[in-house]
């Protein structure tokens, strides 16, 4: 059930970024981030607390709820980093080439941060698995976008670097997430606590950028495009991640930029035959990948001690 979660969420969000393509400034891109945090974290308030009245749960100790406390100021961190970062990277570089760096960059940076805080160490598979997941997504952007790198100015470098930190923040979400599961803490809660810091610092930018940018994009279509594509595919990816370890998580959302792609196709772009075959790639090997991860460790038979015969 998690995994089929996170692929509803993985199709949601490819829906609303190949639409995006092209169509955001920066200051749209800082317009869509308040309108779809903002929503997400009223939204979910209003259901936290209607269900609290509904069924009040077991008090929490102490020493639990400044855990939990903890947790969620680190989510608040990594979505700020993540979504902020991903969606001003839209504005300088295309959507199926952002979408590669934030998903590629996923799984190393579980495995990264899993060796750095010294937890059970991850085999050589594992990596190989995630250098491979990241070569195929990168060059799966290339085949869409031919050449795009040749002659670039330095915002589609900045932008480059802002995709590979929200690689990073996306990989940060996905562990907290998964910690938070473990304490038993509703997703309705993590959505209604986790985007504060996000929609606060995309209103302090959007204010000192001022002026009402170049985009096509209109209040309500920005407002449409965050709900479908921000605040649903959030919700069914934080029941998903509070239930799935993480790497298999990032593994999945490797498929993101593939089927953003196709999302893009069908918003106009053009249908380039060795792009969507790069695709299918790219899609059956984070299937293949993800249910590999998710495997229960085989249990190793303990050895029962062979008595030796009786003399007789």
């Amino acid at each position: 059930m998690p995994i089929v979660l996170t692929l509803a969420s993985v199709l949601l969000q490819a829906g609303a970024e190949g639409f995006l393509s092209g169509r955001l400034d920066v200051t749209a891109s800082l317009r869509l981030s308040l309108l779809a945090f903002l929503a997400t974290t009223a939204v979910f308030t209003a259901v936290t607390w209607l269900r609290r009245r509904s069924r009040p749960g077991p008090p929490a100790t102490a020493a639990q709820r400044a855990r939990i406390r903890g947790l969620l100021w680190r989510m608040n961190i990594a979505s700020t980093v993540t979504f902020l970062g991903f969606y001003l990277a839209l504005a300088w570089v295309p959507a199926a080439l952002g979408a590669s760096l934030v998903a590629g960059v996923g799984p190393l940076a579980v495995l990264l941060m899993g060796t750095r805080a010294g937890t059970k160490p991850s085999g050589p598979v594992a990596w190989a698995r995630a250098v491979l997941l990241l070569a195929v997504s990168l060059a799966t952007a290339a085949c869409i976008q031919p050449g795009l790198l040749l002659g670039a100015g330095p915002m589609v470098y900045a932008g480059a670097v802002l995709a590979v930190l929200a690689g990073f923040g996306a990989a940060s979400l996905a562990v907290v997430s998964r910690r938070l599961g473990a304490l038993g803490v509703d997703p309705t809660r993590v959505m209604a606590h986790r985007f504060h810091l996000t929609y606060v610092l995309a209103t302090v930018l959007l204010v000192l950028r001022g002026g009402g940018g170049t985009s096509e994009l209109s209040v309500g279509t920005t407002v449409i495009t965050a709900l479908v594509g921000v605040v649903v595919p959030l919700y069914l990816l934080q029941i998903s991640v509070q239930r799935c370890p993480p790497l298999v998580t990032m593994v999945l959302l490797t498929a993101l930029p593939g089927l953003t792609y196709m999302a893009q196709v069908v918003f106009g772009d053009a249908f380039r035959p060795p792009a969507a075959a790069m695709v299918v790639v790219l899609v059956a090997l984070t299937v293949v990948f993800a249910l590999l991860e998710a495997r229960p460790p085989r249990s190793v038979p303990s050895q029962v001690p062979v008595r030796s015969p009786r003399r007789v």
